[in-house]
């Protein structure tokens, strides 16, 4: 998951660059800032998502009925 955040931000940040290279009033510039705004908040969750399940795993559980 940490891996798919990174290539999301990598993603990201190329679309951002193409996008301000062709223009913001290009119909393309338009698509790629939304890519690049979809794929930070993807890679974000992603980050998010992990680490909540790496908090939960690292939590010693206590079985019922142990």
């Amino acid at each position: 998951m940490i891996a798919s955040a990174r290539a999301n931000a990598l993603l990201a940040d190329t679309a951002r660059q193409s996008a301000r290279t062709l223009g913001p009033a290009t119909p393309a510039g338009v698509r790629l800032e939304n890519m690049s705004q979809f794929l930070n908040r993807v890679g974000e969750d992603l980050a998010r998502s992990a680490e909540h399940w790496r908090q939960a795993y690292a939590t010693p559980h206590t079985s019922e009925h142990g």
